[in-house]
């Protein structure tokens, strides 16, 4: 901000903040308060040969992404304000510390879970027969279930229950949320196909399997807004909604500035949830504006997008 002359007194609007590229957090612990302050650190998964990203929270900021959390569950996931039984396709926080997307499921659970919900993989990984016997007794108690997980492990269950001709048909009100991406090891699996394999899998309507973009940097969440949008009787095609707290905007990849109206670009946030951490965050995720919201479109090949390394360059001049 120095470098560039920014001031806070000298901002008009939001867009007007430097933003930080999401790999200054493999360089660097942003964090501004005092180390011993630190509560939680989550890092992310990153890549062979990369340093993994650090995000620290204080005590307050847990508490104020529990807030975001719940909020934007109850406007997304759960708008009809139903509790049901939540299944986790994850590792618990006890087997994960540093994942925040398995704390954010635990807060899920807290929050919205009836008894018996619970991660479905332990310390001896995942077992696919443990979860569809938990779904073939939810079918037999008429309990409605929340499948909540990363995309891919949704595919490689499906690919399991394929293999094996089982399908659900699971009490009406269940529904589906996966986070990330659909990219795996051995194969990419379009959104569109991902949301059939669901629907028919597990017998839900596909506007009941919400995706959701969640980020180690931030505090806060976007959800699709299908499942909101089909209880208030409206028929917009599916996108990312941002809570009031947050903002998106696409921009170029080379220059960093707004990006032209529909034209593909990298997404910028904010999240004013975001309070000890930089609120303003460049990412490498490729997206266009849609609607009143974004879609995400994947990522940027090799993360060769220039502005953001000039960026990072400026951060480290600026030591």
């Amino acid at each position: 901000c120095d470098k560039r002359g920014v001031q806070p007194g000298g901002l008009e609007r939001w867009s007007d903040i430097p933003a930080v590229p999401t790999d200054a957090f493999r360089h660097f612990d942003l964090f501004c308060f005092e180390p011993g302050d630190v509560a939680r650190t989550f890092s992310t998964s990153g890549t062979s040969g990369q340093a993994k990203g650090r995000a620290s929270f204080d005590m307050a900021g847990l508490e104020l992404m529990k807030a975001s959390i719940d909020r934007n569950a109850e406007a997304h996931l759960f708008p009809e304000g139903r509790t049901t039984r939540l299944l986790v396709l994850a590792p618990p926080p006890r087997l994960a510390p540093s994942m925040i997307m398995a704390w954010g499921m635990n807060r899920l659970i807290e929050r919205f879970g009836l008894p018996g919900s619970r991660f479905c993989m332990g310390e001896e990984g995942f077992d696919p027969g443990s979860l569809v016997d938990e779904l073939r007794r939810a079918e037999q108690e008429e309990t409605a279930v929340t499948l909540i997980g990363a995309s891919f492990g949704f595919v490689n269950f499906l690919d399991f229950c394929e293999a094996k001709r089982i399908s659900f048909d699971l009490p009406a009100g269940s529904r589906i949320m996966d986070a990330g991406g659909y990219k795996g090891k051995s194969r990419e699996v379009p959104r569109e196909e991902l949301v059939e394999r669901m629907a028919l899998g597990f017998g839900i309507p596909g506007h009941y399997c919400v995706n959701l973009l969640g980020m180690t940097e931030l505090a806060s969440q976007f959800y699709d807004n299908v499942l909101r949008n089909a209880g208030l009787g409206r028929g917009e095609s599916r996108f990312k909604v941002n809570p009031p707290w947050t903002r998106t905007v696409v921009v170029n990849p080379v220059t960093l500035g707004p990006a032209e109206p529909g034209a593909v670009g990298l997404l910028k946030h904010m999240d004013l949830a975001n309070r000890e951490r930089p609120s303003v965050i460049q990412t490498d995720d490729l997206g266009r504006s849609i609607g009143s919201g974004f879609e995400v479109l994947g990522r940027a090949a090799n993360d060769g997008s220039r502005g953001c390394s000039i960026t990072i360059d400026e951060i480290v001049q600026g030591r």
